[in-house]
């Protein structure tokens, strides 16, 4: 079953809502391989297109990452935010891939593989009961099943958690198979996310209310400190590791608890003009 930490949503600033995080982290093996949730056959990153790093994986994932964010987009779902900045993300990373000017393309796209089936596997394990959930994703797909957010927090929750809590687990899952990403081409991963731009679309189709533009700054501020959690865990002994990848659940899942005290829809108001919206969109 889904391993859930109780009251993460309401009290995660509380002791015994820490020491849940920290017993799940342990329990989970994260800091090590056991990061993300179980690893299946279907995992994109297993292709063989994926494990040599070739152009074509990037299609792979683009095509796995489609189908999930139609099916959503057809539901209205509030999930379907963060799929399609996914999806639009990845698509973008595509289309620079060959002109950002990377010293290892091959790598930087075995990371696209392996960060998107981070995400597939935390979602499969919610929406279907199998499998441990990340409590920093556990809150975003509370939120986007309880509709009690705007476009604007269901994106910035599975960025966050995508960014603050899963990119550490993944860059240090390349190192172990002795595929790491350099700080270099880390770094120039940020010129091709500053080209990203999904509000219009967000806007058009499913929330009028979501604000205009992009802003790089904070994702970058992100992806800086995954990249030093990521070398606190390569450098770290076992012991030590449990309790970084702990420290990384828990900070995720604090800032998950304080986006969701900040976006959610004031008392009286609800999602329905925005569910409204979006059917007729749809329709």
């Amino acid at each position: 079953m889904v391993q859930r930490v109780s009251g993460v949503a309401s009290s995660i600033g509380s002791s015994a809502a820490v020491a849940a995080v920290v017993a799940a982290a342990m329990g989970s093996g994260v800091g090590v391989r056991e990061a993300a949730a179980t690893r299946g056959e279907s995992d994109v990153s297993q292709t063989r297109v994926c494990r040599e790093g070739a152009p074509a994986c990037v299609a792979r994932v683009i095509h796995e990452m489609t189908e999930r964010f139609d099916a959503l987009a057809r539901r209205c779902d509030h999930d379907a935010i963060f799929a399609l900045v996914y999806l639009r993300t990845t698509e973008v990373y595509r289309a620079t891939a060959g002109s950002i000017g990377y010293d290892d393309v091959a790598s930087v796209t075995r990371e696209d593989a392996l960060f998107a089936d981070y995400y597939f596997r935390a979602f499969d394990a919610y929406h279907t009961g199998h499998g441990s959930v990340p409590p920093a994703w556990q809150i975003a797909f509370d939120s986007a099943a309880a509709r009690t957010l705007g476009a604007q927090g269901n994106a910035f929750l599975g960025v966050s958690a995508h960014i603050q809590r899963d990119l550490p687990f993944v860059l240090y899952e390349l190192h172990t198979q002795g595929h790491a990403v350099s700080y270099e081409d880390h770094t120039l991963v940020n010129e091709f996310l500053a080209q990203v731009d999904v509000s219009s679309e967000i806007i058009d189709r499913f929330d009028p209310t979501y604000p205009p533009g992009s802003d790089i700054g904070l994702i970058a501020a992100w992806r800086e400190t995954a990249f030093r959690n990521f070398e606190r865990l390569r450098d770290a002994t076992p012991v030590e590791r449990i309790v970084i990848a702990a420290e990384i659940e828990y900070s995720a899942a604090l800032f998950a608890q304080n986006v969701v005290a900040s976006t959610a829809y004031p008392p009286g108001e609800s999602s329905s003009e925005r569910d409204a919206f979006c059917r007729a969109r749809r329709d």
